[in-house]
């Protein structure tokens, strides 16, 4: 939602539109409003196209869309049902704490309302429907008297985006743990296959995951690039052997899966400012001068 601090103080949620509603055969035209959208699948299926994304939305399943966001709705033959809301963050002049004050109790809520984004794709982990299911009977009650019910709805409508906030925590969480353990195959097989000529097509394979997409998570989490890491590891290897064996310097390579000795010694030396044969020599004098 990325409001200003200054201004966002004052700012209350004010809903503008909410409907159940079974949509078949249905196209829609892409279109965007001043409002922020949760469009809900309580049953079925449909596709919510937002800017270049194509989202596939099943039961308990929901997109929370920003303003100003070009998307729309597109249902095939099966029906789906889905509950809509659309609310705006707007100055109401009310005397109890706006959206944002109380998001100042919550770190998710506050990363929500604070941080710029199009859309966020969820799947219902923690009761977002039953939520909205209240607000908009909440909702509806004040059509049917002359009350004024807006600190319910308030509140209901804090509730929902609280709910929402620790569901997209909750999104990312498991993401950074499933990137966790992708990466954690592939250095595992870096540290046992590190004397083969490893290709990243392996690594891809291996994982299941799309090359690009395995770079990102691996820089993610470990800092450095796969092929980064893997020159480490071969780099660390070769120290062992150099200063713990008496093989040949010019064999080293094929044992840390380096196609040529000269290349082998180029980036030893790039590594550690040394070349494998003064690396050796050096280790050596050390431990002589230690004896």
């Amino acid at each position: 939602m990325s409001t200003n601090t200054t201004k966002a103080t004052a700012l209350h949620p004010k809903v503008t539109a909410y409907y159940f509603k079974e949509w078949t055969n249905f196209h829609m035209d892409f279109h965007t409003h001043d409002s922020i959208e949760i469009m809900y699948v309580i049953s079925g299926e449909c596709t919510v196209e937002v800017v270049d994304e194509r989202l596939l939305m099943k039961k308990n399943q929901f997109v929370l869309i920003n303003r100003k966001v070009p998307h729309r709705l597109i249902v095939g033959e099966k029906p789906c049902r889905m509950l809509n809301l659309e609310f705006k963050l707007t100055n109401m002049h009310r005397k109890f704490p706006s959206l944002f004050e109380l998001a100042e109790e919550s770190r998710d809520l506050h990363e929500l309302l604070t941080h710029a984004y199009t859309f966020h794709f969820l799947k219902d982990t923690n009761g977002v429907f039953h939520s909205l299911r209240t607000l908009v009977l909440e909702l509806d009650t004040s059509l049917n008297n002359d009350k004024d019910n807006y600190l319910m709805v308030h509140i209901l409508i804090t509730q929902v985006l609280l709910l929402i906030a620790r569901n997209i925590d909750e999104a990312k969480n498991q993401s950074q743990q499933e990137s966790s353990m992708y990466v954690k195959k592939v250095v595992e097989y870096i540290h046992e296959n590190y004397d083969y000529d490893i290709k990243v097509e392996q690594l891809s394979a291996l994982t299941h995951l799309h090359a690009n997409y395995l770079h990102r998570i691996f820089k993610e989490t470990m800092g450095c690039t796969i092929v980064e890491y893997l020159t480490k590891v071969r780099i660390e290897k070769a120290k062992l052997f150099i200063t713990q064996t008496d093989i040949p310097i010019t064999d080293i390579a094929s044992f840390i899966g380096m196609n040529s000795s000269q290349y082998f010694s180029k980036v030893f030396k790039k590594e550690t400012g040394s070349t494998p044969t003064d690396y050796r020599k050096n280790a050596l004098s050390y431990i002589q001068s230690g004896e």
